[in-house]
């Protein structure tokens, strides 16, 4: 049995753009521990260094007797040269007995924000959104501010981004929790318990204020980037910064073992450190 029909959603509150005003921000909770959990950091729109991760974790599961479980902890998109394909290959299913799960980060939010609301474009488009739009064959203008009007926006957007990508963008979930485990972009605010995070809390949080504390799961996350995955008391960073480092990172969570590392580069070979 797959286990994403095992993932049990939890709603948060509704968003408050037009197009969205009907979902709602989703939770996810397995209550049961996969025989191998892989989580990967901010991938930025490096879809060639993601399909040489994902490869290796691919492989690396095979020795596990069990489900496996591949969760992208957000920012998939933005800063890199191939977030459209990135996004098109990660819509599709993957091998048999693997469940990938893809979180929002913040860069996905303002994405969708820019989608339905033009006037939030800019902020996104100079924060590494311009990327995205090349990668769709879009390319806006920045001697005019990468202003677009209302219409024009809306009819450049409808043409070239697929609806599957919008959907996939929406659907995401803010975080899943594992018995051992919390996965989210950008960890948790720890003034508040975990089942009462945010959305803001959980993809635009500050990483740096779960320093030297415990909690009752280990935080996974990613959003701050970092020299090497660190490894703090209670939380674990695993965004290695790819858009400007050129790696990759991910860790291989397995119950009651130690935590390994695993990473790709764009000009060495894969090794599983």
């Amino acid at each position: 049995m797959n286990m994403w029909k095992r993932l049990r959603p939890r709603s948060t509150a509704k968003t408050t753009s037009p197009q969205n005003s009907q979902r709602m921000l989703r939770k996810f909770t397995l209550h049961t521990t996969p025989a191998v959990t892989y989580a990967v950091g901010d991938i930025h729109g490096h879809f060639d260094l993601y399909r040489k991760l994902e490869a290796q974790i691919i492989a690396d599961a095979a020795a596990f007797h069990g489900p496996a479980l591949i969760i992208l902890l957000g920012d998939m998109i933005d800063r890199g040269p191939n977030s459209a394909q990135l996004l098109d290959h990660l819509i599709t299913p993957p091998p048999d007995g693997i469940t990938r799960v893809c979180l929002r980060g913040n860069h996905e939010d303002m994405f969708l924000h820019a989608l339905d609301t033009p006037s939030g474009a800019k902020d996104w488009i100079t924060w590494g959104g311009a990327q995205t739009l090349a990668s769709y064959g879009i390319h806006p203008d920045p001697e005019t501010g990468y202003e677009f009007d209302s219409t024009r926006w809306r009819q450049t957007l409808a043409a070239a981004i697929p609806q599957s990508h919008r959907s996939f963008l929406r659907d995401m979930p803010l975080c899943v929790s594992l018995p051992d485990w919390f996965f989210s972009h950008a960890g948790i605010n720890p003034e508040r318990a975990i089942d009462d995070q945010t959305k803001d809390d959980l993809i635009w949080g500050n990483p740096s204020a779960l320093a030297g504390r415990g909690f009752a799961k280990r935080i996974v996350h990613g959003h701050v980037p970092v020299d090497e995955v660190r490894f703090d008391k209670g939380a674990i960073n695993v965004d290695t910064g790819a858009f400007v480092t050129g790696v990759l990172s991910a860790v291989r969570l397995v119950k009651d073992h130690d935590v390994r590392p695993m990473n790709v580069t764009l000009h060495t070979p894969d090794p599983i450190l």
